[in-house]
């Protein structure tokens, strides 16, 4: 029996698994979960990748009507293929194999150079810029340059 944790854990890999399917991040998210769940054997990771794959193309395939229907079997589907994989670990690979499920749910952090400025004039992001809440699709108007913009001016600074 899992502890509640890892239930969580399983819950939350499913989920994550059906969220990512059909988007940019889907071709690394597939390759880290078949790692994971092949543990070094290469015939299990191709089972995985082939379970991933499969669902990536259910989903796709699936009319508007029916995908949430779907999602939601897939993510049971998922947490079920998950728990049932970290119950037959021993403890100390249980608790590896946690952490690795843990790490490729969590966002990668922001590191020491990830900075954002912004003033009147725009914004400069020295990383990700990240729209969760939807703000710039709703207010956000102008133009959008991709490149390397001069240095930020520091705010209480005169640029002249």
């Amino acid at each position: 029996m899992l502890s509640e944790t890892l239930s969580a854990l399983a819950a939350a890999g499913g989920t994550g698994i059906v969220q990512a399917a059909g988007t940019d991040v889907w071709t690394a998210t597939r390759e880290r979960i078949a790692r994971l769940l092949g543990r070094g054997r290469t015939e299990d990771e191709r089972l995985a990748q082939a379970r991933l794959d499969r669902t990536s193309q259910e989903l796709e395939a699936a009319a508007p009507q029916e995908r949430a229907a779907l999602a939601q079997r897939q993510e049971h589907t998922w947490q079920t293929r998950l728990a049932d994989f970290l119950e037959g670990l021993e403890p100390a690979e249980q608790t590896q194999a946690a952490e690795q499920l843990r790490a490729l749910l969590l966002p990668a952090p922001a590191g020491p150079a990830a900075q954002v400025h912004a003033d009147n004039s725009g914004v400069t992001a020295g990383r990700d810029i990240d729209n969760q809440g939807g703000a710039i699709g709703r207010d956000f108007s102008g133009s959008v340059t991709i490149g390397a913009p001069d240095r930020p001016t520091p705010p209480g600074t005169d640029p002249r």
